[in-house]
């Protein structure tokens, strides 16, 4: 009978395990906090669908963006080349022209 616990200390036990049990959550509100994360769960997954979405379209929209300005700096190049370089390049011509001209005394 030594090694049994007295009365008062299966007692204490006794409230020991009742103090837990009672700090246990019930089934009801497990459940309740279930379907909140579920609830929760789903709308966090279908933000993330459309955030993908979004982001799809703006990359679309930019290499877009990106195409026509690359396609409007080659025509700027070709434009400075035929307003530009070329007339300077026929008139650097014609004073080669004079200038051969005039040397040979025509």
């Amino acid at each position: 009978m030594a090694d049994e616990p007295s009365l008062g200390e299966v007692s204490r036990r006794i409230d020991h395990v009742t103090m837990s049990l009672t700090q246990l959550v019930q089934r009801t509100e497990y459940t309740a906090d279930r379907r909140y994360d579920d609830r929760r769960f789903g709308e966090l997954e279908s933000d993330v669908v459309e955030l993908r979405r979004q982001l799809t379209e703006d990359m679309r929209a930019l290499k877009a963006s990106i195409d026509a300005a690359t396609e409007r700096r080659g025509t700027n190049v070709r434009q400075a080349v035929y307003a530009g370089v070329l007339p300077a390049v026929l008139v650097l011509m014609g004073i080669v022209v004079q200038i051969w001209l005039a040397r040979q005394g025509a």
